[in-house]
């Protein structure tokens, strides 16, 4: 009986909270949201489909090439710019262009903080400090800096802050770089939701699981290609060649089978976060995410090291 009683809760409680989640904010045509990293994957999904939606995109994106394909394929209302998240220069130039996209009376209603790169795989010892800075200064401090930048236009729009952490903000999958940006980020929009919330301002974050991105494509070239420059001794120390191709086979079985192709789900939940009148504070996205490492995250330390030992 009691069994039933607390499934039924449960139940409710799930039911009160889909339903509360429903209602959309209005004139969402006037809206503007600015995304970041809109090259490929997420970004550039969810500035195609907010566009497709009457709302005025304002994608940027690293390259050229990759800012003129994506603004033909976007309406007259939205926009494609150059900006490189890691270079405050170019965060300021983008600044200044928003500013002539957007009409004075209106602010800016969304940030999308979607730009990031991957981490290294292999050993701690085998990576600088400059490329563990590299994969810093895009997912956590480019980040910071693009908020920080526009902070005074999304008071003005009492607008939304959507930053893209991932599972790996929750759970160590060990690597380099990588993981210690997200759990930075996780760390930076707690922290901020509460400042900027006097103002206004919503602060959500998307966790996704495993999805099969840019990201996840290619990401055994940078190890090999280091794997080469490391000394005779430094391979013996970890094996040798042997050992390595057993691992990057397992880890390649797993990011055969694991990843879901499905990346509208990422990009439904950035929507939801700009667009629902009561946005979630965190979004998990997938399977993974909801079933194996929000619940492995409050696992003692142990259980963790187990499961992600290298050897």
């Amino acid at each position: 009986m009691i069994l039933y009683i607390f499934i039924g809760v449960c139940l409710l409680i799930w039911l009160v909270e889909f339903l509360f989640r429903i209602p959309k904010i209005s004139n969402l045509s006037n809206k503007y949201v600015l995304i970041t990293g809109c090259d490929s994957g997420f970004g550039n999904e969810l500035a195609i489909q907010l566009d497709g939606k009457g709302i005025h995109v304002i994608a940027s994106c690293l390259t050229e090439k990759a800012r003129n394909e994506l603004g033909s394929s976007l309406s007259q209302r939205s926009s494609a710019i150059l900006m490189n998240v890691a270079d405050h220069g170019s965060v300021q130039e983008a600044l200044n262009k928003v500013r002539e996209i957007i009409p004075k009376s209106e602010g800016l209603w969304g940030l999308v903080n979607n730009a990031g790169i991957g981490g290294y795989g292999g050993a701690m010892e085998w990576w600088s400090r400059d490329e563990y800075k590299r994969v810093l200064d895009v997912n956590l401090f480019g980040l910071i800096d693009v908020t920080k930048v526009f902070t005074p236009m999304l008071k003005q729009g009492r607008g939304r802050i959507v930053n893209v952490a991932s599972i790996c903000g929750r759970v160590v999958i060990p690597e380099a770089g990588y993981c210690i940006s997200k759990f930075g980020v996780e760390c930076f929009s707690d922290e901020i939701r509460v400042q900027l919330k006097a103002f206004g301002i919503s602060v959500c974050i998307i966790e996704p699981g495993f999805f099969r991105t840019s990201l996840t494509d290619g990401f055994f070239a940078p190890v090999r290609a280091k794997w080469a420059e490391l000394s005779p001794e430094t391979r013996q120390e970890f094996g040798g060649q042997e050992v390595l191709e057993s691992r990057i086979a397992r880890v390649s079985k797993s990011l055969d089978s694991l990843p879901s192709r499905d990346t509208g789900k990422v990009v439904n939940s950035m929507e939801h976060a700009l667009t629902a009148k009561y946005p979630k504070k965190r979004y998990s996205v997938g399977y993974d995410a909801k079933l194996y490492f929000i619940p492995l995250s409050y696992m003692p330390s142990v259980v963790t090291d187990f499961l992600f030992r290298d050897d």
